[in-house]
């Protein structure tokens, strides 16, 4: 039983005393200030159960009210009782924290399967800083789903098929002279991302000429005639005409098309690798869009013997869900040809037949959120149970200072870009501090490489997901203020204090030691370390991480500005001091390792 749980169980032995009532299990709440006390129990229930007023009730409870050796004292505040606890119980904290070997783990999902797909990139560019929220969110919510006691499966949907991957191919088939990642010196996503760039180009200067020969002004027209205008275009681009005429090949098993394809694939997929190294993405399972666009056909013929469906007089098969407060949906072509919904049908089918998964988790921008209100209802109109768990964590764009990003048009901070410049911002501010540490330059460097992906990663996951954010590489590295570097700092100058002390006593020697309030405050705050990691998990929202790390350093900084440690006036209030240092170093790395940021030891 841990420390919490013998405080629950002391008030249900005080409430079975005084009324003869058991109650079920609760959660204790944290006063507001903290002159209140350390915990309070809400009597409101057990008020509603024996028909008394939740005032009195509290009252009555503080003042026939037996505290054990874990409380000192106890005070009713409105429908509250509040709890004042004891130097015991901050004893017995720092030595059930300092021999728990996996801080913030917990049985909460203990044999439930969680499935987690996340990144899902498209092989025609690099990934972009979008992308990156995307995979810090994914693998973020896959170390918390693990520690919160589920058996995670990663999963990525590589998207290597379509007209959009077309575009590059036929653009390094027309211009690019046999062009490699290893005669051009070009990371591989890289390469194929300036084709799909060169493309676009292509495709602009021939939509200018279309304008001009039609002598049409898109800036006269409004939303309306200027959509009708581009679809006319299209329709009539030579381009469109030749990729559509590739995909056609493609889908055909043109070996010529089939080659420059898997060969450019090959390259993304290379590039991607290192991408992913860089970020520490991992993941247990990968799919491919071009083995999982025939996937869903089966579907679509149950679905119309179950009337779910219906046909259209050119043959297209439809879902109409205006009753449920959406529309009418096409599930497959007059051609017979899928749609991504088609798809997406088969793979959600295929996935739960793989992993019999208890919940599923899609991490994907808000832009698609029609697209899996569609995909879950249909998927339980067709019958499948397991409809219910699916969620999508429909998480919000990232822009960066200049706007919002254009991969057609070559106007994006891609990731690769993005890491190094956030390493070189990192380095920046190292060498501006005052106090310089005694490093070589590869220390130095490796430091900067920690310090600079973790800024990134903690501003990508420091917001709730469902938020838009703007990314300024220049804010998020600070020593001060509500950043990763500022918590990896904490981190390291508690690292460095331990380091200078070589001997730290067994824990079972803090007898006889009194605990000032910014003790108690740091305890209850490592206490709360595996509730808010169950919360996060239970909101998918890994901010509550990153929201509580901050809080964690800054009352730990204050505790330390306030309060000798290694100088404390006795050997055994140094020792308690330490130990307390330790197990909130230690909730620190953990926390941190769970948003997939290093703690380094020196910065």
């Amino acid at each position: 039983m841990d420390i919490i749980d013998k405080i629950k169980q002391d008030i249900k032995t005080n409430i079975q005393a005084i009324y003869q009532q058991t109650i079920e299990d609760f959660d204790l709440d944290c006063p507001p200030q903290d002159e209140l006390g350390d915990y309070a129990f809400s009597c409101f229930n057990l008020a509603k159960k024996l028909s008394k007023n939740p005032i009195e009730l509290a009252k009555e409870l503080a003042t026939a009210y037996q505290a054990g050796p874990l409380i000192k004292s106890v005070k009713n505040i409105g429908p509250y009782l509040n709890l004042f606890i004891s130097d015991d119980f901050i004893r017995e904290s720092i030595i059930q924290i300092g021999k728990n070997k996996n801080i913030g783990h917990s049985n909460y999902g203990q044999n439930k399967k969680i499935l987690i797909e996340f990144s899902g990139p498209n092989t025609n560019k690099p990934q972009h800083v979008g992308h990156v929220r995307n995979n810090c969110i994914g693998q973020a919510l896959v170390n918390i789903y693990k520690a919160a006691g589920y058996k995670t499966t990663a999963v990525n949907i590589i998207n290597d098929r379509g007209i959009h991957i077309v575009k590059s191919m036929l653009a390094w088939q027309e211009f690019g002279n046999g062009e490699t990642p290893k005669s051009s010196g070009v990371k591989g996503d890289h390469l194929v991302g300036k084709y799909y760039v060169k493309f676009g180009q292509l495709l602009k200067e021939e939509e200018q000429k279309y304008l001009a020969e039609k002598k049409i002004s898109l800036d006269k027209l409004d939303n309306l005639s200027r959509k009708k205008v581009a679809e006319e275009f299209l329709a009539n681009s030579k381009w469109m005409k030749k990729a559509h005429t590739m995909l056609q090949d493609w889908e055909n098993d043109d070996p010529e098309v089939c080659h420059i394809w898997k060969t450019m694939n090959d390259w993304v997929y290379a590039g991607y690798d290192e991408t992913y190294k860089a970020l520490g993405i991992e993941f247990d399972h990968l799919d491919f869009e071009s083995d999982t666009y025939l996937l869903g056909k089966n579907l679509v013929d149950q679905g119309l013997k179950k009337k779910v469906f219906f046909k259209k007089a050119d043959g297209s098969v439809w879902i109409d869900l205006t009753a449920d407060g959406l529309d009418q949906k096409i599930i497959l072509r007059s051609d017979g040809t899928s749609v991504y919904i088609t798809q997406d049908l088969g793979t959600a089918e295929k996935r739960y037949k793989k992993f019999k998964f208890d919940q599923a988790i899609y991490v994907v921008a808000n832009e698609q959120e029609y697209h899996f209100k569609v995909l879950f209802l249909t998927l339980a109109k067709l019958g499948f149970k397991w409809a219910k768990n699916l969620h999508h964590l429909s998480y919000g764009m990232v822009s960066l200072p200049g706007g919002k990003i254009k991969s057609r048009e070559g106007k994006t901070a891609d990731a690769d870009e993005l890491i190094a410049t956030m390493i070189r911002q990192a380095q920046a501010v190292m060498n501006k501090a005052e106090k310089k540490i005694d490093s070589s330059d590869e220390q130095k460097a490796n430091i900067a490489t920690i310090v600079g992906l973790g800024a990134l990663k903690f501003f990508m996951l420091s917001t709730n997901p469902q938020k838009n954010i703007i990314f300024k590489p220049e804010e998020s590295i600070s020593f001060d203020g509500y950043t990763g570097t500022f918590i990896q700092y904490t981190h390291a100058r508690i690292f460095n204090m331990l380091k200078k002390n070589t001997k730290l006593n067994n824990l079972s020697e803090l007898k006889e030691v009194s605990f000032n309030d910014e003790e108690k405050k740091l305890i209850r705050s490592i206490l709360s370390f595996t509730e808010t990691v169950q919360k996060a998990a239970i909101t998918y929202n890994p901010s509550l991480i990153t929201q509580y790390l901050f809080e964690l350093a800054k009352i730990y900084n204050n505790f330390y500005q306030k309060h000798k440690v290694l100088n404390a006036p006795d050997e055994k209030t140094k020792q308690s001091r330490l130990q307390i240092s330790q197990i909130t170093k230690k909730t620190l790395k953990e926390g941190l390792k769970l948003l997939g940021i290093e703690a380094p030891e020196i910065m």
